[in-house]
């Protein structure tokens, strides 16, 4: 993985934020990586320090599986 994979994203909001993140985690779990916990990291060229939490939500005995 490189790290210029993001620059022909554009992320202006909220919403295109939660779908990045989302396909991210999701490409993750299809090839067997556990994403549940913290992880912390710096970015790049910035101030700010991060800590991302990521925890699995247990579905509805209803719900079926997408």
């Amino acid at each position: 993985m490189t790290r210029d994979q993001l620059d022909d994203v554009t992320i202006t909001s909220s919403d295109e934020f939660e779908a990045i993140l989302a396909e991210a985690v999701e490409k993750a779990v299809e090839t067997e990586v556990d994403v549940r916990g913290a992880w912390e990291f710096r970015t790049r060229g910035s101030t700010y320090d991060w800590e991302v939490q990521i925890t699995e939500l247990a579905r509805d005995a209803d719900q079926t599986k997408e």
